[in-house]
Parts: C-alpha cells; sequence; structure tokens
C-alpha cells in the first residue's frame, strides 16, 4: 500500500489525497511503499507453474486450502494437516532460494527458534521438511488478522482504541520478555504481530533471528531487520543487537499504532498529535525509542511494568487525566528528549552489558587484581560499593513491605531471622569497606527476605544449598517447586484459558477425561514449557529437580525412605502399572521439602541437555533433554537415574511424562527492582 508523507509536518496519509489532513498542506506525488502483511493474498510475484494448487498434497501430508501470502522469498498457504486433523499454515521458501545453503539455514533457524518457543502469544512450529523442490515450515494457523491490518483498517491519520492498544502491547511485551530468555526476534512490526478475534497476540516470523550463543548466521557487514523499525545499533550491526533492539522497534509501532504515522523525521510527541492521548504514554514512547540501548528500558518486562498503570486506569473506566498509581517513564523534558530519540542519521549508539551473578563477578575481580593490580581492583571496588547501595535500598524496601505482610509459617519464619543475622553480618563487612563479601551476604537476605512475599500457593520453599549430581556437588539458589506434578484439572484449566485455548497433547483426550486430581501426562516439553509460561513459572533444571527430590538433610539420593527399593512405598510398575491421584503415597513418596510422587507416578521434565551442565537451561531443537523421576511403568528406578536415556524422549510426550514448575527467586538486581514494584514497594 502507498502512503504519502506530507513535506511540512510529516504525516503518513494515505493514497488518492491531494492535502495533508493533518496541516491541509499540498502534497507531492512521491509516495511511501508500505509492505503488506504476510496474513493475507498481495500482488503476485511468483510465475503462476510454481505455485502449489488447491486440493495438492505436499509430502503425502499437507492437503492445500490456499494461498494466504506472498514475499520476496516465500509463500504462506492454509493447509489441512492429514496427521495432526488441523488446519495450519505452510510457508514454502522459492525454488530460486533451495539451492542457497546460507538463506536455506536461516530459513529453517526460523523453525528451530520458534519450535522452541511455547508461549500463548506466539506461534507454534509443528514441523520442517522439504518436498517436491521445496522446503517448508508449518505451524500454527492464526484466524484473524495483522495489526498492520488493523491499522490500515482504521485508516491513515486515525487511531485503534486506547484500551484495544495496551490490551495488544501487554501481551507483545509478555511474549518477547519470555522470548528474550532464547533469541533476539530483530524484526518486530505490525506485519509479525497477529490478532485474533479477541485481540489476543501471536507473534510470528523469527525468520531473522539469532539464538544468543549462535553468531555463525549473521556477517557484521550484513544488516537484517525492516528500516522503518530498526535500532541505530541493528542499522549499524545487526549481529551484536540484543534484547533492547526489540524494544525499540516496539517503541516505534507504539507510536504508530497511537497516531496512525510512523515517526519520521522529528515527529511530534503522539499526545500532540492525537489530543485525547494522555501525555504519559508519550514519556514512555521516547524512552523506549533512545537511540542509546542503555537509556531504553533495558527489557520488555520493564517497558509492560510502564504500561501497566495507565493500563489499569483505562480499563477501570476512570478518566485518561488521572494520574496513574506508580510511576510510568522517567523525568525530563519531554519534547526535547521524544525528538532527540527520533532524529536519525548516524549516531553511534554504546552497547551495554547485562548484570552478572554476584559470584561470576567475584571472580572476575580477583583475575583483574592479580593480572592488572590495585588499579583494576580499585574500580571493581568502586562498583561493589555501588551495588552495595542498590542492595541496600532493596532490603530496605522489602522490608517494609514485610512489615505489612509478616511471614505466617515456621519455615518462613526461619527464613527472615536467617536474613536478619546475614544482614548484620554484612553490615559489619561493609563498614570495613568489604563490599564484595558485604553484597554476597546481602543477596542472600534479599531473598530470603522475598521469599514469604511471592505468590507460591501449592509450591514448597527449598532454600539455597548443594545436591550431588553424578558425584559432583552443584550449588543451587532459592526457589519454591510445585508440591505435586500438574494435575489434569491444572492442564484443563491452561487449555481453556490460554489465549485462543491450547490444543491437547497428541493422545490426550482420555486422560483429560480421567480424574482431575490425576497427574496430567503425554505431554511434550512444549506443552510443558508453556504451561508453565502460562502460570508465570518455568521448567525446573536437573540440578533443581534433584535438589528438591533429595536435597533436604537425611535424604537419600535413592528413594525417598531410604537407599534400598521398596516395592508398595511408590506408584511403579509393581504397584499394578496404572496412573494414581497425586499425593497417594504420602507417607512413603515424599521428600524432605515436602514434595509428592518423585520416586514414582510419572517422569517429568526438565530443562536440562542430556551431557549438559546440570544447572544450564539451554535447550535447542532437537536436543535429548534429561526426564527425571520414576513412572508408574518403571519398577524401582532410583531418583538419582534420569529416564532420558530409556524413553530417548527428546521434545515428543509419552504415556508416562508429565511435570512440575518452579518459581525462582531473583538474584539479578533488575529482576528484583521488578519484582519489588510488582509488590507494591515504590521505587
Amino acid at each position: 500500500m502507498a502512503r504519502v508523507k506530507c513535506p511540512r509536518c510529516s504525516y503518513i496519509n494515505a493514497d488518492g489525497v491531494e492535502v495533508c489532513g493533518q496541516c491541509r498542506a499540498p502534497l507531492p506525488k512521491i509516495k511511501i511503499e508500505v509492505q503488506s502483511p504476510m496474513g493475507r493474498a498481495t500482488v503476485q510475484t511468483q510465475p503462476r507453474d510454481i505455485q502449489l494448487k488447491r486440493g495438492q498434497v505436499l509430502a503425502n501430508r499437507y492437503t492445500i486450502i490456499q494461498l494466504i501470502g506472498q514475499g520476496g522469498m516465500g509463500s504462506i498457504y492454509k493447509v489441512h494437516d492429514n496427521i495432526l486433523g488441523e488446519d495450519v499454515a505452510l510457508k514454502t521458501l522459492l525454488p530460486q532460494f533451495v539451492q542457497d545453503k546460507v538463506v536455506v539455514e536461516r530459513f529453517f533457524n526460523e523453525a528451530k527458534i520458534a519450535r522452541r518457543l511455547a508461549h500463548p502469544n506466539i506461534v507454534r512450529v509443528h514441523d520442517i521438511g522439504s518436498a517436491d523442490k521445496l522446503v517448508y515450515i508449518s505451524m500454527e494457523y492464526v484466524q484473524g488478522r495483522s495489526l498492520r491490518e488493523l491499522l490500515e483498517t482504521a485508516g491513515a491519520g486515525k487511531r485503534v482504541p486506547l484500551k484495544q492498544t495496551l490490551h495488544i502491547f501487554d501481551q507483545l511485551c509478555r511474549a518477547l520478555e519470555y522470548a528474550h530468555q532464547f533469541t533476539i526476534h530483530r524484526d518486530i512490526k505490525p506485519e509479525n504481530v497477529m490478532l485474533n478475534a479477541h485481540d489476543d497476540v501471536k507473534l510470528m516470523d523469527f525468520g531473522i533471528s539469532k539464538l544468543m550463543a549462535n553468531t555463525r548466521l549473521t556477517g557484521a557487514s550484513m544488516v537484517m531487520g525492516t528500516p522503518f523499525y530498526m535500532s541505530p545499533e541493528q542499522v549499524r550491526n545487526s549481529r551484536d543487537v540484543d534484547a533492547r533492539a526489540d524494544v525499540y522497534s516496539m517503541g516505534i509501532m507504539l507510536y504508530e499504532i497511537l497516531t496512525g504515522n510512523l515517526p519520521t523525521g522529528i515527529p511530534k510527541p503522539a499526545s500532540q498529535v492525537m489530543q485525547d492521548l494522555p501525555p504519559a504514554l508519550d514519556e514512555v514512547v521516547a524512552r523506549a525509542i533512545q537511540t542509546n540501548p542503555n537509556d531504553r528500558y533495558q527489557s520488555a518486562a520493564e517497558m509492560r511494568e510502564a504500561l501497566q498503570p495507565l493500563q489499569e486506569i483505562v480499563e477501570s473506566g476512570a478518566e485518561l487525566s488521572s494520574k496513574p498509581k506508580g510511576k510510568i517513564g522517567t523525568g525530563g523534558g519531554l519534547s526535547t528528549r521524544m525528538q532527540a530519540a527520533l532524529i536519525c542519521g548516524g549516531i553511534l549508539a554504546v552497547t551495554g552489558f547485562g548484570i552478572y551473578g554476584f559470584e561470576m563477578r567475584r571472580r572476575e575481580v580477583v583475575e583483574a587484581w592479580a593480572q592488572q593490580g590495585s588499579v583494576a581492583y580499585d574500580a571493581a571496588m568502586m562498583e561493589s560499593a555501588q551495588k552495595h547501595r542498590l542492595t541496600k535500598d532493596h532490603l530496605r524496601r522489602v522490608k517494609e513491605l514485610l512489615q505489612l505482610k509478616p511471614p505466617q509459617t515456621d519455615s518462613m519464619k526461619v527464613l527472615v531471622a536467617q536474613a536478619d543475622m546475614w544482614v548484620a553480618d554484612a553490615e559489619q563487612h561493609a563498614q570495613t569497606g568489604n563490599y564484595l563479601h558485604a553484597i554476597t551476604f546481602m543477596s542472600q537476605a534479599l531473598q530470603n527476605y522475598l521469599a514469604p512475599l511471592m505468590d507460591s500457593q501449592g509450591m514448597v520453599f527449598i532454600p539455597r544449598g548443594s545436591v550431588l549430581i553424578e558425584g559432583a556437588p552443584v550449588e543451587v539458589d532459592p526457589f519454591f517447586m510445585d508440591a505435586t506434578e500438574v494435575t489434569v484439572r491444572d492442564f484443563a484449566a491452561f487449555v481453556e484459558r490460554a489465549p485462543e485455548g491450547w490444543p491437547l497433547p497428541e493422545n490426550a483426550t482420555a486422560i483429560m477425561e480421567a480424574d482431575q486430581d490425576f497427574p496430567m501426562c503425554n505431554v511434550a516439553y512444549f506443552d510443558a514449557q508453556a504451561y508453565a509460561a502460562w502460570r508465570g513459572k518455568q521448567l525446573p533444571t536437573a540440578a533443581q529437580w534433584a535438589r528438591a527430590a533429595y536435597g533436604a538433610e537425611g535424604d537419600t539420593a535413592a528413594f525417598p525412605w531410604g537407599d534400598q527399593y521398596e516395592p508398595g512405598r511408590c506408584n511403579d510398575a509393581n504397584n499394578g502399572g496404572q496412573l494414581v491421584k497425586v499425593k497417594s503415597f504420602p507417607q512413603d513418596d515424599l521428600s524432605g521439602y515436602g514434595c509428592f510422587d518423585m520416586a514414582g507416578n510419572v517422569s517429568e521434565w526438565t530443562r536440562s541437555i542430556v551431557g549438559g551442565a546440570a544447572d544450564a537451561a539451554a535447550p535447542w531443537f532437537g536436543d535429548e533433554l534429561v526426564v527425571c523421576g520414576g513412572n508408574y511403568s518403571v519398577a524401582g528406578m532410583p531418583m538419582n537415574e534420569n529416564l532420558s536415556q530409556l524413553y530417548q524422549s527428546r521434545y515428543a510426550g509419552n504415556a508416562g511424562t508429565g511435570f512440575r514448575c518452579v518459581l525462582e527467586i531473583p538474584v539479578d538486581t533488575g529482576e528484583v527492582e521488578l519484582l519489588l514494584r510488582s509488590l507494591g514497594s515504590p521505587q
């Protein structure tokens, strides 16, 4: 679709108008070409003889229904998957690109990345393959429209209702907050945001993104993305961008959906373009699109947190002039910041770095001291003093929250008392200038203080400590773990309430009709991961699972009741080879920390790779993942022996595979800040 930019006010007008809809100035005949959405058929760019025809069957599996979109490198079809028994979207690569190994690798890279992402707001990939001189990716078919189509329906110079906009961006931020654990999208734009009838978001097209640990595909000289939405650092070098590049793209897209225009040149703040918009939104946009990534929101979660107070006001029906609860954005001259953030051209961006864990930083300090002498050590100590002040502020705020919501159980009271002792130790170290040791005690105390405040219903607390994995001790930070496996009732709620619902795992219909207190099984890794994300949790690492199963004092690594197997004390093959309700063996199959059924009933997914570090969590498409615990169909399997080799269970589930979730207590100072704000602590 062509649009015309006003030379006076930079307003983007629809094609076919002669004067600007905003300032009434005469318009030039030069037009801006805007890419059409992939969600509907566009002008034909392929020869007819290479298109797939309606009714044609590809790879003995996919029956072609219709062409729904085309781009410069391929097409998207709506097809019927004869194996899954449902309609899916099939993305194909044009034949002329099939011989290019780099293009094909990048094409399949999209599937490998997206297949790894299981989240209700991300389009799910099913299969990759090649047939009839085509390579293809099959993925979830979203019945709806793209955000681009929504904008075009609204019309140039008009905007989508604010309540609808904030709903969309809340879900988009949630999707990116999850995806950024694995990848950077790099091409956030309205064409890649699909919406169903309820405006639930489905983020798609990870075709040019790269995994954080993979640098093979993108050269330093390549610029990848869509120019209107690309951050300055991405224009210079696509290889080294981080999550903040996606934040920038969201800021550009937020301005566009608020005003109906792209922020080209030196645009006016959104509230000056659309008079009924609250000025608070200008500050959110301005911070998101700062040219220096260090000045932006540092994560999608932080941007979502900035928008939430405004969303609460809009959804409550209060006046937009009302002051939101909490702080939106930061101070500074609004118009000046807005203009400075949007000036295009040649500004060098400083690449930020993440906040490392304290122990890693301590090692770096020791190495720097040994190699470079006291200068490096002094600089590191200054940095530690700053972190000490920040952590001390966090401790003050969390203690204020604990006064309002004191711990109720004896175990939580013990945690707080232990934290009080650590704080006293930290004070002594800080008085002597030993901030490195002070931060160690303060960080541990902070996690203990946070534990009673976190929403952990149905979970048990696992304190910091070590556990033996294959004879070697592994240190594990404190966390919460589900007391039982996720039940049929739990999973049914997810299937029903997730955006657009969630497809049942293969062969799970009979399970869903069983007793609601049975553990959910037949669950593939991605089903489990999606459920965990929906609950705001994660799947455990193998080290976390082991710590919860046999890390308590007096526990053994074999069985909860001792080192020797004894029939009848857990649900395994000797108990009849059938599932039973959770908590059916409360006297025997119960870990020292209070987790049920870890020696029997169903084996459980972790997010750790077989052969990898026990505390690592970076599964790749096709990796074999550790599955822990006993199983109703296996007799006498010790808890410290995983079942992955037995099942060869890559990402597919089986009748005996279930899962439980963990809730990690933040360590990173940025995550602690976000949690404190969510708990109601002022800055």
